[in-house]
């Protein structure tokens, strides 16, 4: 347990001696059970602004007022049931992404030692910067944001990035992906070009280029699915 929570504590201090100790052991269970309390705490802080956001994206739909009440229950649970489903989720999340993170390391990287519960360990690890960065954010959104200002999914960025310099004409995906251009999103870049220079032993230039794309391939789902 010491290990583990030196991992953890270290991950944001000098995150290099963090991944150097997943290399030889990768832990990762005290981390992924951080992920999991802080991300639950997370989904029931924002039930409102979540529920604000269907509302408006329901009244857009045209749809009746029995039809809007009927969607809102049925997503009012869903979002609820969220908290204790989260962890299925997420462990199948790190599963596939670890799996396919594993697939480029052989193929694209050409390493074959780099073992899949490293990557496991070193994936689980690096969501905790993304739980810190969403905290941050769902710490500004409650207090700077009324529930009844939330009109689409970008109203719920509230890290100062690129998609306030566009004010409110901007299409949502477009709105979203900018909205990820951020100074803690260097700063996950930059953790996660640590984690690939470390764990698949490649020279500093071309772990940036790794971590870029794979940010990039991480936010993909989201301005997809942004409306």
């Amino acid at each position: 347990m010491k290990e583990s929570l030196q991992n953890i504590g270290e991950l944001i201090a000098e995150p290099s001696g963090t991944f150097t100790r997943l290399k030889s052991q990768p832990k990762w269970g005290i981390a992924f059970l951080i992920f999991y309390v802080v991300s639950a705490f997370m989904v029931w802080a924002i039930l409102p602004y979540s529920e604000a956001l269907m509302t408006s994206q329901f009244t857009q739909n045209d749809l009746q007022p029995e039809q809007i009440e009927a969607a809102e229950n049925m997503a009012r649970i869903m979002m609820n049931l969220m908290v204790f489903i989260l962890p299925v989720f997420a462990i199948l999340f790190f599963i596939l992404g670890s799996a396919l993170l594993k697939l480029a390391a052989r193929w694209i990287i050409k390493n074959d030692t780099l073992r899949f519960r490293h990557i496991y360990a070193a994936v689980i690890h690096i969501s905790l910067i993304g739980c810190v960065i969403q905290l941050v954010n769902t710490a500004l959104l409650l207090v700077f944001r009324d529930v009844g200002d939330v009109n689409s999914a970008a109203d719920l960025k509230m890290i100062p990035g690129l998609h306030l310099l566009f004010g409110e004409g901007v299409a949502p995906k477009l709105a979203i992906l900018l909205s990820h251009i951020n100074p803690l999103s260097l700063w996950l870049i930059a953790v996660m070009a640590i984690a690939v220079s470390i764990l698949a032993d490649v020279e500093k230039t071309r772990a940036r280029i790794t971590a870029v794309i794979l940010w990039g391939l991480s936010i993909l789902p989201e301005v997809i699915s942004a409306t």
